[in-house]
């Protein structure tokens, strides 16, 4: 996985969109609400959301640490080398982030979804 491939995966999922946000970050949003993001400076990490049930266990991981500025508190991950995860793991942690923030917006969006 790279960023390129993290990218294309991300905008493959309905509704998403990306853009700069907190200075300088690039974030993948479902309805404006983000679920996985890099920073510009440093391509080689990504942050995203995570299960509760997940967290603890996904921050043992060597490589993957509780996302900084506060995202442990909001079950965020911090994968600190693309290389930490497989290309099939990416694909279901980037498509489980993108379900979990789907989940919290209201019905009538996620109906135009799909």
């Amino acid at each position: 996985m790279d960023i390129e491939k993290l990218r294309d995966t991300c905008l493959s999922f309905p509704g998403t969109s990306e853009g700069i946000k907190y200075g300088e970050q690039l974030c993948f949003m479902v309805a404006g609400k983000v679920f996985c993001s890099s920073n510009l400076k440093n391509l080689d990490l990504a942050n995203f959301k995570v299960g509760d049930e997940e967290f603890e266990g996904m921050c043992d991981r060597p490589g993957i640490v509780a996302a900084p500025y506060g995202g442990a508190k909001f079950k965020w991950v911090q994968v600190t080398d693309f290389g930490f995860l497989s290309e099939k793991e990416w694909a279901h942690c980037l498509r489980n982030a993108y379900g979990l923030v789907k989940a919290k917006l209201p019905k009538k969006v996620q109906v135009t979804l799909g």
